[in-house]
């Protein structure tokens, strides 16, 4: 908890450790034995518990352990069915509602080795969520009831014996998930009568509504530790994707992908430590892969964070350096060197770069922290446009293409590209912000008229929107953030290349200028970020290339170590913490990794 105290007269916030920015990311586990979907799972990472689902045969009832490196086969439940949900330990674990041949209210009790019929709930349910902090606090919320149509709002209370009904969510949906302990729980996702993104938070006593995620889905995967702290995982957006966020309370947060995207799989842990196990692509491919999730053993520290060091007990004042320590150094080479590529990713070790010039390309390209993969084509090869989404749902929107301008929109689910609905005005060089559900995409140089434009769409899903316009029209700028947060910054306000060093940001219906950059530019591209803290770096400052890197907090720019090799029109990828410059200006093949540093600096106190 924060507290703020009296350090040589000066009034400051200090805290009980170390803050930290977590980035986090996936790694391989055991595989399963059996694959399966819409399976329940529960437990921690190192001792958890996959239980039911249905296999390409049919509805299962098999049981399997994992011990943090193996799955073992373990008692099979008495009654097989899928879309269920359990709570526990993988040793004492309740398993409760899902769908046999008709829609289930049955309960089953496993003592480590076998399971055994216990109380029934009182509202059968499947594709429902839970909570609990064992198996004899447990809550069973939500879900489908006995119609194709039924939500209930419904939730039951297990208290070891019998269950009880209480209190009803404020949205009724199913194929939702969930977690933390029943007296401070969230639930996430489903299906009203589309998915969605809508999150809610139990108190122990009621249901409030609470920050959405940034992506819609289903049939996903996810835990908590409280209603403070969860993660979400893969699952049908549709199409099907790899994409993880992190709740921190008030905010979901996009984070690193897991490496298969997929739907119905088994879920345990919580957001610093989870497991993601089994699943499917939603028709013919069961996977039987595992992944754990975790933290970095060295958290990333922002710049000026005082905290106690040593914890609660006071040992003196700790400063971090944070992100104007932080130095780029050489990453792995792409394979086809270009300029004006598309490019989303979330770190130093998770980055795709697509499209690009000359000639056009349909080039895809996979980062792994060390090396880049050529991985599925475009269907249509083009250069810069604006680039949307994650490693495993990404978009390439718009852009030039031969013969000139294209309205096309195409997005990536962490295998194959697919058209989705076209823009209204075709452009190259714009920007893009969010993800495939939910964009914008704005600025650039539009066909038609032949200009530099501010205009600015927005994407719900299904279709392209006219929204509000920047105040300055600009092209191969920098741009990123959500599509209710987003930036705009430098680019070119000319067909002569007049370079700029404004900057806008966008919050949801218009767009405010700001303080400006340091280093006026053009052929930036793109950036890493958020709209607090967004990083941009290279372009074209005249008459010459520049290695120039500029750190945005929220309100200013500030100049922080610059790049190895001057270029511009790179792709630029990654938060600001971690970030990615590739390929550009000549064309190169090289490219950087930017990596914050968290080197303490010493503040002297009485």
């Amino acid at each position: 908890m924060a507290k703020y105290r009296e350090i040589k007269g000066v009034t400051v916030q200090t805290r009980d450790e170390d803050p930290s920015l977590f980035v986090g990311s996936w790694a391989s586990g055991g595989n399963v034995n059996t694959a399966r979907e819409t399976v329940a799972g529960n437990g921690i990472q190192t001792a958890a518990l996959m239980t039911g689902g249905s296999t390409p045969g049919g509805k299962s009832a098999l049981t399997e352990s994992y011990d943090g490196s193996s799955w073992t086969e373990t008692g099979d439940l008495n009654t097989a069915r899928s879309q269920l949900r359990s709570e526990g330990s993988y040793t004492a674990t309740i398993a409760f509602g899902g769908v046999t041949t008709a829609v289930s209210a049955l309960n089953e009790s496993f003592n480590g080795s076998s399971w055994t019929e216990t109380g029934d709930l009182n509202t059968a349910r499947r594709g429902l969520a839970s909570a609990g902090a064992s198996n004899t606090a447990v809550l069973a919320i939500t879900g489908l009831s006995t119609g194709p149509t039924t939500n209930v709002a419904n939730m039951e209370s297990w208290d070891g014996s019998s269950w009880t009904e209480t209190t009803d969510v404020n949205t009724a949906r199913r194929n939702l998930t969930g977690g933390g302990p029943n007296t401070s729980a969230l639930i996430f996702g489903g299906y009203t009568t589309a998915y969605t993104n809508l999150t809610e938070s139990w108190n122990g006593s009621a249901w409030t509504e609470t920050g959405d995620m940034n992506t819609n889905r289903i049939y996903h995967g996810g835990d908590a530790a409280s209603n403070t702290s969860a993660i979400a995982f893969a699952g049908d957006v549709p199409p099907m994707t790899a994409n993880t966020e992190t709740w921190d309370g008030s905010t979901w947060t996009e984070v690193n992908n897991l490496s298969q995207a997929r739907n119905g799989l088994a879920d345990a842990g919580n957001a610093t430590t989870a497991l993601a196990s089994s699943g499917s692509d939603g028709s013919s491919t069961f996977y039987t892969n595992t992944e754990e999730w975790s933290f970095p053993s060295s958290p990333v520290l922002n710049e000026g964070d005082l905290f106690l060091s040593g914890g609660t007990t006071l040992k003196g004042f700790g400063k971090a350096a944070g992100i104007p320590a932080a130095t780029w150094a050489s990453g792995g080479a792409v394979n086809t060197g270009r300029i004006n590529m598309f490019g989303v990713g979330s770190s130093t070790s998770d980055g795709l770069i697509y499209g690009g010039e000359s000639p056009y390309h349909a080039l895809t390209e996979k980062y792994n922290g060390t090396s880049w993969t050529e991985v599925a084509d475009l269907a249509t090869a083009r250069q810069n446009g604006g680039s949307v989404g994650t490693t495993g749902a990404a978009g390439a929107i718009s852009g030039l293409a031969t013969p000139g301008y294209i309205l096309n929109f195409e997005q990536f689910d962490g295998s194959s590209w697919s058209e989705a609905a076209d823009v209204n005005a075709g452009r190259q060089q714009g920007n893009g912000a969010g993800t495939n559900t939910a964009a914008l995409f704005f600025t650039g140089y539009r066909d038609s008229p032949n200009a530099v434009t501010s205009l600015n769409e927005s994407w719900n899903g299904s279709a392209w929107t006219e929204i509000g316009d920047l105040n300055t029209a600009r092209t191969t700028s920098g741009g990123g953030g959500t599509q209710t947060l987003a930036i705009s910054c430098g680019g070119a306000t000319g067909p002569t290349s007049a370079q700029s060093n404004n900057t806008e940001l966008w919050d949801g219906s218009a767009w405010t200028e700001v303080n400006n950059l340091n280093t006026s530019r053009y052929a930036i591209s793109q950036g890493a970020g958020s709209q607090s803290q967004f990083l941009i770096y290279g372009g074209i400052s005249p008459p010459t290339y520049t290695t120039n890197t500029e750190l945005f907090n929220g309100t200013s720019w500030t100049e922080v170590n610059n790049l190895s090799a001057a270029r511009g029109y790179q792709s630029q990828t990654g938060q600001a913490i971690s970030a990615l410059s590739s390929s550009g200006n000549g064309p190169t093949t090289a490219t950087e990794e930017f990596d914050a540093d968290a080197a303490l600096s010493t503040v002297t106190v009485s």
